[in-house]
């Protein structure tokens, strides 16, 4: 009898702690003045920002026994918002830098970036999207090293409105053992959009990567290590907004 009691306060207790635990939180600068789109950091380091980091084992949502670890598979990605735009910039360690021979809704299955951010977040538990949460992927493009150049150029796609990403802009410099990719997207192209300062939005921030012999993502690295975030928000991390100048 003592070990029933005992049992169920234990998972009593387990439920408890898993029902509450806390989400990771961010705190993401609203920003006075712009960020100049040109595939380097320098604006976001000149301005004091600081990225967030994608690198432990437990961040690998999809795709674990794949990873190749910190040194060849991680990043740091910077996110702002202005009065009219979001802005991201990534640095991110990829074994085969720039590849991605997708295009549209499929861009996730190459190497790219994803962010996820939802305006009204009054219920995080909620399980499906609503008219103001978005998966925004960002695709490196197909560089040749050989050529120098592009076969297929980076861009910008809303995957839960199913279209490309009108008005934003993206620039991805390849490097030896990945890329820096830093992009914007304008608040026009999203109908939900709602940002003040001291606000709390969903957020979260994810990875792909097809490792270093792939041609289709292997792995998927998220900031929050949820893995289920392209359909529920549930798993999100959240972020809250604070006024910054950066002029």
């Amino acid at each position: 009898m003592k070990k029933t009691a005992v049992l169920a306060l234990a998972l009593a207790v387990v439920f408890a702690v898993s029902a509450f635990a806390e989400k990771p939180t961010a705190t993401l600068p609203l920003l006075t003045g712009t960020i100049t789109v040109d595939g380097s950091i320098a604006d976001w380091t000149a301005c004091g920002l600081s990225p967030l980091a994608i690198d432990k084992k437990a961040q690998v949502a999809i795709g674990g026994l794949n990873w190749l670890g910190a040194q060849k598979q991680s990043s740091k990605v910077y996110v702002a918002f202005t009065e009219d735009a979001v802005y991201i910039a990534a640095v991110v360690k990829a074994p085969k830098s720039a590849k991605n021979s997708k295009e549209g809704k499929n861009i996730y299955d190459g190497n790219a970036v994803e962010l996820f951010v939802g305006f009204d977040n009054s219920d995080p538990q909620r399980e499906i999207y609503t008219e103001s949460d978005y998966q925004i992927g960002f695709s490196t493009g197909d560089y040749s090293k050989a050529n120098k150049k592009f076969s297929i150029k980076p861009q910008i796609y809303c995957f839960n409105l199913d279209k490309p990403v009108e008005g934003g802009k993206i620039v991805v410099k390849p490097a030896t053992d990945g890329y820096t990719l830093e992009a914007m997207v304008p608040a026009s192209a999203l109908d939900g959009w709602d940002i003040r300062d001291g606000a709390e939005i969903g957020f979260d921030i994810g990875i792909d990567d097809i490792g270093d012999k792939g041609v289709v993502r292997k792995i998927q690295m998220t900031w929050s290590g949820d893995k289920d975030g392209w359909k529920n928000p549930k798993g999100w991390g959240k972020a809250v907004l604070k006024a910054k100048s950066c002029e």
